[in-house]
């Protein structure tokens, strides 16, 4: 039969592990959508499939650390003025807790590489392209009509173009299920062209020609932000 000491520690485990899974299902619905929009491209997809990875790894750190300091913390609890035993440095622990760190910064940094890539890559010839210029408050959208994408119509000729204003944002739209290239640029500011839904912010900076790739796999509206700042 069990000592009462170490019923007593069985006693304050069981209610620390039942204080944490009440933690856990108190903040659970936070973590529907990972903190993140509904992905609407495949692109984002990519980025969210990051970040649920990246948010799995700081969990299992944070609980593996905060159980082994509870661990710590009650299994070598001052039991009298004995001194306990000694331990001089650990070879196999030093080795543990320093390959850990690396093989999860290899991880990470392998696996935000390959999205990056993916995310950055060129956009393919048959790609529609959207001019994107962003100026105080709001953004001007240029459609060539002899690059509308695979329906592109060789005989086209002009431009559509969609400005907004600072009381009416402009609408953007996008064709499902093609390759849509965006090229940003501006006049007077640095502006910062983000919908949430796409998981990716780029930069509108002037003088600079930055451009992304998004291929939409959803219909539906979506809002953007409008952002500008000085210098």
């Amino acid at each position: 039969m069990p000592s009462t000491g170490k019923l007593r520690v069985i006693r304050r485990v069981n209610l620390l592990i039942s204080a944490a899974l009440l933690a856990i299902a108190t903040i659970s619905p936070a973590f529907a959508g990972w903190g993140m929009p509904d992905p609407i491209t495949d692109q984002a997809k990519r980025i969210q499939d990051l970040w649920v990875f990246t948010l799995i790894i700081a969990l299992a750190v944070f609980f593996a650390v905060e159980g082994a300091l509870l661990y710590a913390i009650i299994r070598y609890r001052k039991r009298g003025d004995e001194l306990p035993k000694q331990t001089h440095g650990s070879t196999a622990l030093e080795i543990v807790w320093t390959s850990i760190p690396v093989l999860i910064v290899i991880a990470l940094f392998s696996y935000s590489f390959i999205v990056l890539r993916d995310v950055e890559k060129k956009a393919p010839e048959d790609a529609l392209s959207v001019d994107v210029t962003g100026f105080q408050f709001s953004w001007e959208f240029v459609y060539s009509l002899n690059d509308l994408g695979t329906n592109t119509d060789p005989n086209a000729d002009g431009q559509i173009s969609i400005i907004g204003t600072a009381a009416q944002e402009p609408t953007l739209v996008i064709p499902v299920g093609e390759p849509v290239e965006f090229r940003l640029k501006s006049n007077d500011v640095i502006h910062a062209f983000y919908v949430p839904n796409f998981h990716y912010k780029l930069d509108v900076v002037p003088g600079r020609d930055n451009r992304f790739v998004i291929t939409a796999n959803e219909t539906g509206e979506f809002t953007g932000s409008v952002r500008s700042c000085a210098g």
